[in-house]
């Protein structure tokens, strides 16, 4: 996690107890954990088959049935997510009520993780704000 924070002192980007109690979540999650030295959680790897096929332009499910309101976020610095699969998603939700995107500016991967001024504010008032919205969905024709 820490590498993917652009600057040295990564404690004025993470808060290092956010980043502990994500580990030990992680770890708490897994009740094998322990079984192994030192304790570790096991994670599916659908996610890494799934990039996989993204990247290789396969799409794995069909964003023109959503109807709902539509908020994508991605992190300027993420990754994980290209500024063409929000393009490319874009284009799929032709029948949602609404699609909004947001890039937010300089943040990483784990912006949900970040200190409130590195993009978790952001994150979260885009959030709260399409929450916010009526839940009014587009006719099905």
């Amino acid at each position: 996690m820490g590498s993917l924070i652009p600057v040295e002192d990564k404690a004025t980007w993470r808060d290092p107890k956010v980043a502990q109690a994500y580990q030990a979540g992680a770890i708490a999650s897994d009740p094998t954990s322990a079984s192994r030295n030192p304790p570790s959680f096991r994670a599916p790897s659908g996610a890494m088959a799934d990039s996989f096929e993204l990247a290789s332009g396969r799409k794995l499910w069909d964003a023109g049935s959503i109807t709902a309101h539509v908020l994508v976020i991605r992190s300027e610095n993420d990754f994980w997510s290209r500024p063409e699969d929000v393009t490319t998603l874009v284009q799929d939700l032709r029948r949602a009520a609404s699609v909004r995107t947001v890039t937010i500016p300089e943040a990483t991967h784990y912006v949900h993780l970040d200190r409130p001024e590195r993009g978790r504010s952001r994150l979260i008032a885009e959030v709260t704000r399409t929450l916010a919205q009526p839940a009014t969905m587009k006719a099905v024709d």
